[in-house]
């Protein structure tokens, strides 16, 4: 492969340190302007989880990279700004340990949104590069490094990543989203998109050590350094991008299990095995293969997520509020990618965590950060000059929804907003509609709840579907200009 070291097997090792971001950390009291970012992260419970974790696994696995490094094996990080936030402050020996990590000469940062934001899927490319250049800033701040390849946000990959990562002069990006069930992509290759290099995550060895570790009916399982190392030394082409999850190592894998000896005989395995372990910077120096991922390819891994109601909801109704909220520092703390993993039973990407939850905890998750977003677009009304539109505009907490019905059975959806009210028109059935109708049950939803008395008098004759629709959306948007 052109710009590759033939014949000489290669892996690009990166290890990631997140904390997962949920809603009751955030503070919805309203802040007008400024970068100093008001919220309360973590919450008490987090804060004690993050000790247990900073003592279990984050510091001995931090300690077993610095060995590894300083014998000559080489790696990326990828480090949560969000977390060093509270790290500075409140466990500093954990983040002296990380700095020390990260100004390694055989290690390398890697950056991302600040946040590790979903503001990619609104196409807000301008967004998107300012979260990743705050990200590049902290870690500059930080460990004297800026980071120059991109890590994608888990399951988002689209023409908003690219255009951002052209913009701002990114190495490289790397993507989970062809890591599984895209045959015609090879994990192993470089690839280009739009004139970006594009790494791609090797899901089944990055989950080798994530999840197959501890399954004792693994035929693999206990699953040793020698073993690992063997696999990689079958790659006679191309380079294996491997991303883990720091809690893997103690955290999910507690030491009894082998994992930090595991971990830490790599490099020796490795040298024995012939494996060459590269920073992220050399994968990208060598990503030069003129092989493009095909557009349609690109344009198919934009709707693979979201993956249920819930998270499209709750994505619809940030997005609109990102519309005209004055905050946008907390608003930033709701995109975050963790809250809408949340709202789905199964939750995961190639080498992190994956979570399981009850459908009850999801939906309970997701009314929870309905809720806490309604608040403060509440809060923030005070702030814009168009105050009853806003009003009209934000979203509703579930228990306020609309929920779509006919005489004898619930349609299975409900609107948290105008504008997902006049999209889930399209789908209920004629009987739903006509059941709503004689009931007045439209009118009532828009006077009594979302309070505007202008629209629910436009509907109260209406009858059709299609009548209906059309005056919502000329509500919708007269109101939306008013907000400009």
């Amino acid at each position: 492969m052109p710009g590759e070291v033939s014949g000489v097997p290669q892996v690009c090792m990166s290890f990631v340190l997140r904390h997962q971001q949920r809603v009751d950390s955030l503070n919805v009291s309203g802040v007008k302007t400024g970068e100093q970012d008001p919220s309360s992260f973590p919450s008490p419970d987090e804060e004690r989880r993050i000790r247990h974790l900073s003592r279990s696994c984050y510091i001995p696995a931090t300690e077993c990279l610095i060995r590894m490094m300083d014998e000559g094996f080489s790696c990326g990080l990828l480090l949560s700004a969000v977390l060093l936030e509270y790290l500075e402050g409140s466990e500093p020996d954990l983040c002296d340990l990380l700095r020390d990590a990260a100004s390694h000469r055989q290690a390398e940062l890697l950056t991302e949104s600040y946040y590790c934001s979903v503001v990619a899927l609104f196409g807000e490319v301008e967004e998107y590069q300012h979260q990743v250049e705050m990200h590049q800033r902290a870690m500059k701040d930080f460990s004297g490094q800026r980071p120059a390849i991109l890590v994608a946000t888990d399951s988002i990959f689209n023409w908003s990543v690219i255009t951002a990562a052209r913009n701002m002069g990114i190495s490289a990006v790397y993507t989970d989203v062809f890591g599984k069930n895209t045959p015609f992509i090879n994990p192993l290759k470089s690839y280009q998109a739009g004139g970006m290099p594009v790494l791609i995550r090797h899901c089944e060895l990055s989950d080798d050590i994530a999840l197959r570790y501890g399954e004792v009916d693994w035929v693999h399982h206990p699953l040793s350094p020698c073993t690992y190392a063997g696999w990689l030394s079958e790659i006679r082409e191309g380079i294996a991008h491997i991303l883990v999850d720091m809690e893997v190592f103690g955290g999910r894998f507690h030491p009894e299990t082998g994992i930090f000896v595991f971990l830490e005989g790599l490099p020796a395995a490795f040298h024995d095995t012939g494996v060459r372990s590269i920073l992220p910077s050399e994968a990208a120096a060598q990503a030069i293969s003129p092989d493009q991922i095909p557009d349609e390819q690109i344009e198919s891994a934009s709707v693979t997520w979201p993956v249920n109601m819930m998270q499209c909801t709750a994505l619809e109704a940030l997005k609109a509020a990102g519309r005209w909220v004055p905050d946008k520092t907390t608003l930033r703390r709701f995109q975050a990618r963790d809250h809408f993993s949340q709202m789905a039973t199964t939750s995961g990407s190639c080498g992190m965590l994956t979570d399981y939850r009850t459908q009850a905890d999801a939906y309970r998750y997701f009314s929870d950060y309905i809720a806490a977003l309604c608040r403060f677009e509440g809060d923030q009304i005070g702030f814009v000059r168009a105050k009853t539109a806003a009003r009209i505009l934000r979203c509703t907490p579930p228990h306020l929804a609309f929920h779509f019905c006919s005489p004898h059975h619930r349609e299975g959806f409900s609107a948290h907003s105008l504008e997902e009210f006049v999209k889930l028109l399209n789908v209920a059935t004629d009987e739903c509609i006509l059941h709503h109708c004689e009931r007045l049950d439209f009118e009532h939803w828009v006077r009594d709840v979302i309070q505007d008395e202008k629209l629910a008098d436009a509907i109260h004759p209406l009858t059709t579907r299609e009548d209906i629709q059309k005056a919502v959306i000329e509500r919708v948007r007269f109101l939306w200009s008013r907000l400009k």
